[in-house]
């Protein structure tokens, strides 16, 4: 998910204007814009505020994956009483192939380092 997918979801789930974001990160509404739509991005000194003004952190606007709040709407499953996992159906396309990239990534660290083991018992 790019920076400005993540600004425009923030700022809509907050049922707030581009203007009025703008206003409070005090730079015009333009720019805000060309940072929502992906055509530039902020200066460091931009993106600290608007880290601290959706609450969250530089590395989580600047991470390609996508931003998970703690609410109902965008949760990922929901686990019953019978320990039973309902997955929602709001989980994208893009979150999913993020998921299956890192567990493929853990498969590689996990063969990695059984090999590097394995080496190291044979000293």
């Amino acid at each position: 998910m790019t920076l400005g997918t993540k600004l425009n979801r923030l700022r809509t789930e907050r049922k707030l204007t581009q203007v009025q974001i703008a206003e409070r990160l005090h730079v015009s509404q333009n720019a805000y814009n060309k940072w929502e739509s992906d055509k530039a991005k902020p200066a460091m000194e931009n993106l600290m505020k608007i880290a601290d003004f959706y609450e969250t952190d530089v590395y989580e606007l600047l991470d390609e994956t996508p931003i998970v709040q703690n609410n109902t709407d965008r949760a990922i499953g929901t686990i019953h009483n019978n320990n039973t996992v309902t997955i929602n159906n709001t989980i994208s396309e893009e979150l999913i192939e993020s998921l299956l990239k890192n567990q493929q990534d853990i498969t590689k660290l996990m063969e990695a380092q059984s090999k590097l083991i394995e080496s190291l018992l044979k000293k």
